[in-house]
């Protein structure tokens, strides 16, 4: 089983974007994105009419809504969707999406951490939302995939914690250079960031491969997760 965590830009890239999702359709059984919105669904609903999704949209404090939206092929049976971090408007959003495949379950959060202050770092509302995270999904029983745009540098403490609580950090197991591109560098370049997206995995996850593509479908690069089914 594939999937892949994509903050998509609210479709900014276009046709580029929208050729990408189409060639990975073929491949990809689960798009988790990031930054949706309405048009962004419509477009595509329309290019993948063999997938169902479910979707999640709050207003953040002062940031532009965080909207997250998974694309389950066909075939693959969604048991449970669950918005996370729905109650406190000073932090990011969460969906939580429970499948089933051939009789085995796979539970996934698919993340969008908040934004505000642009540096990253740990203060309390991000370590609080890393904490909600976890201890959700420590209620869970099976398989984990965690993944998306956290809004976070590598070292921090609000990464830590998953790790601390028995996830794989395959950004740093498999030695990822960057998650972000020039689209986003040449906007900041007093500002160089080189982390945002993370995908973390449990214990019962056998990763059969992990990849970041350097394109710039996007102003963050895909995270494409293969696992044993």
């Amino acid at each position: 089983m594939k999937m892949m965590f994509l903050n998509a830009w609210w479709g900014t890239r276009g046709s580029v974007l929208w050729k990408y999702i189409g060639e990975e359709s073929k491949r990809i059984d689960i798009f988790c994105f990031i930054e949706t919105g309405e048009k962004f669904k419509a477009k595509c609903d329309e290019i993948l009419p063999e997938y169902t999704s479910v979707s999640t949209v709050k207003d953040v404090f002062e940031e532009v809504e965080h909207s997250i939206s998974v694309y389950v092929r066909n075939g693959i049976k969604i048991l449970k969707s669950e918005t996370i971090l729905d109650n406190d408007i000073y932090t990011g959003a969460s969906l939580f999406t429970e499948i089933e495949k051939d009789g085995k379950k796979l539970n996934i959060a698919s993340v969008h951490g908040v934004a505000n202050p642009g540096d990253k770092l740990d203060n309390p509302k991000r370590l609080e939302q890393s904490r909600i995270i976890v201890d959700y999904m420590a209620k869970i029983k099976g398989a984990k995939v965690v993944g998306g745009d956290f809004n976070l540098e590598k070292d921090t403490e609000s990464v830590k914690m998953f790790e601390k609580n028995g996830y794989r950090n395959l950004i740093e197991k498999y030695k990822i250079e960057t998650t972000r591109n020039r689209l986003t560098w040449e906007v900041w370049p007093d500002n160089k960031q080189l982390w945002a997206d993370y995908l973390f995995v449990g214990p019962e996850i056998k990763v059969k491969s992990f990849e970041v593509p350097k394109n710039e479908v996007s102003d963050h690069l895909p995270l494409i997760l293969e696992i044993e089914e």
